[in-house]
């Protein structure tokens, strides 16, 4: 895990990238060189940030290796999936309704005989 910064470190980190985009007034620069100059951790992050950010943007963007599949088909291909599973949660739920009402079906009817009894 990584040592805790104090305020001012964190603030000339964040002006560090800043600076990296011509962000900083002239003011946070003096500031930003200033602590930099008496604060060796910050100023290895800001050689660091600097490389790292020349580096990016000198290299070349590389093509994808793998075909990329568009933002549309995605969404198509999500939207299939999804009619997929309801259709399949309702024909699920038409068959459990249907087992049910046959379960029901295949009990004797209620008798009567008491009523027929009266009416003869």
């Amino acid at each position: 895990m990584g040592a805790v910064l104090s305020v001012e470190c964190e603030r000339a980190r964040a002006w560090v990238s800043l600076g990296l985009d011509r962000e900083l007034s002239e003011v946070e620069e003096a500031l930003l060189r200033a602590h930099v100059g008496r604060c060796a951790a910050c100023a290895a992050f800001a050689r660091d940030v600097d490389g790292l950010t020349q580096e990016i943007r000198t290299t070349w963007p590389l093509r994808p290796v793998a075909p990329c599949m568009s933002l549309y088909r995605r969404r198509a291909a999500t939207r299939t999936l999804q009619l997929g599973a309801a259709a399949a949660v309702v024909a699920m739920a038409a068959g459990l309704g249907n087992l049910a009402g046959s379960l029901m079906s295949d009990s004797p009817p209620p008798s009567h005989s008491g009523a027929r009894a009266l009416a003869l």
